[in-house]
């Protein structure tokens, strides 16, 4: 079966390999884990600098057919349906073969309930990202580490040296995604060369999302 998802999940460090196999097993191709940190924002752990928790971020390719087998598993055998045991999320994509003449047809996601939402800057900004797109309206998120590629190569210094990054990624309700974004490319000065860079994809499953509970439960 071809893959045409991209399947993500935040989960604390140690669980992500044990989640890849039980993916693995309902019928996921491959597979990568990121290390990350979660921004849990409470005041109360912020005091205490306790709000940064070490987390892993599985991404892998789901084949069609398999995404309602493969949450219930995890759901069952990772409890990612509670509060504080994880999210996960997947987006869809277009795979690509040179001996296809023409790209398959993407099912729409326009009416997808929810965006993720990709930033990436300069190491040790992620944070102050967070603290924009907290300020309009978005929960948690998390921040990778990474490092840059786009040193020219007559850079004059003779010692390369790539630069770190910070990508933060957050998942948001569709209705708040464009005034987070637009808050952090203001907020961030991300129209400045070098500054960083913002995309939103598409999420079309997710599970350990509580945002709509709560807007629910304020009605």
């Amino acid at each position: 079966m071809d893959a045409d998802k991209l399947f993500f999940a935040v989960v604390d460090r140690g669980k992500a390999n044990r989640l890849l196999h039980t993916a693995q097993a309902c019928g996921a191709k491959g597979g990568t884990i990121f290390l990350g940190e979660g921004t849990m924002h409470s005041p109360l752990l912020d005091i205490l600098g306790l709000n940064e928790v070490r987390k892993e971020i599985l991404m892998t390719a789901v084949p069609k057919g398999i995404s309602e087998k493969l949450y219930e598993t995890l759901t069952r055998e990772f409890k990612l349906h509670k509060k504080y045991k994880g999210i996960a999320f997947t987006t869809p994509f277009r795979r690509w073969s040179p001996e296809a003449h023409t790209l398959p047809a993407l099912d729409r996601a326009e009416d997808a309930p929810w965006r993720c939402l990709m930033v990436v800057v300069d190491k040790g900004r992620g944070h102050d990202c967070m603290k924009v797109a907290r300020a309009a309206g978005a929960g948690g998120g998390t921040i990778i580490h990474a490092h840059g590629a786009g040193v020219p190569k007559d850079f004059y210094f003779p010692l390369m040296v790539e630069p770190q990054k910070d990508v933060v990624m957050m998942v948001v309700s569709a209705d708040r995604a464009e005034g987070i974004r637009n808050a952090i490319y203001t907020g961030m000065e991300l129209a400045k060369p070098g500054a960083g860079i913002i995309f939103t994809l598409p999420v079309i499953n997710t599970v350990g999302l509580y945002e709509s509970n709560r807007k629910e439960g304020t009605k």
